[in-house]
């Protein structure tokens, strides 16, 4: 059986399969090791060996690792994969919409600034968001979005899959972590519209 390894830079959502209180969900990055190495970021720190499922985004699928999270000497974890389940992308129906998008970054470096731009497309689990100007570096930004006909607009916390900066715009692929069910519920009415 071949070893599948993300690549350095890759994010991924770290789920304790019994978690305390405040560690229900974790973000990491992949480092560059021979290991299966993560920084957590600004995420809380587990401080015991920890049973956990990570769920890696690749172009095609998402990844759910089943494994350990132990804690290394220097402050980062070492992923022990138990086992690996391919999961079929798109959970939620896709919406090709253009929508007013604002984006702030919560864990960059200097002061908070908003990035205003519009979706190219919504679902219930995300969106791709285009903007002029490239967010200051970080993973997780806050997503505000104005849905047609509705005063009050859907606020997500979001992680930052991807990116991709194409003439003067840049190119946002965003996954929702942390998002009010009635928002979630305001996207799934648009979509079905």
């Amino acid at each position: 059986m071949s070893y599948w390894r993300p690549p350095e830079g890759t994010t991924t959502l770290v789920e304790p399969l019994h978690p305390d209180p405040g560690f229900e969900t974790l973000t990491a990055t992949v480092l560059h090791d021979d290991r299966l190495l993560l920084d957590l970021g600004a995420s809380p720190r587990p401080t015991a060996n920890t049973d956990v499922v990570a769920s890696f985004f690749t172009p095609d699928a998402l990844l759910r690792v089943s494994g350990v999270l132990v804690a290394e000497a220097d402050g980062v974890y070492e992923l022990i994969v138990k086992d690996i389940e391919r999961v079929q992308r798109r959970a939620a129906d896709r919406m090709e919409v253009e929508l007013a998008a604002s984006l702030v970054v919560l864990d960059g470096t200097g002061p908070m600034i908003s990035i205003v731009g519009h979706t190219q497309n919504v679902s219930a689990g995300g969106c791709r968001v285009q903007t002029e100007q490239p967010l200051p570096s970080g993973r997780d930004a806050m997503v505000t979005l104005e849905l047609v006909n509705d005063p009050t607009p859907v606020v997500a916390q979001a992680t930052v899959l991807g990116v991709e900066h194409v003439g003067a715009a840049w190119d946002y692929r965003l996954m929702f972590t942390a998002i009010d069910d009635d928002d979630r519920k305001r996207i799934d009415r648009l979509i079905a519209a």
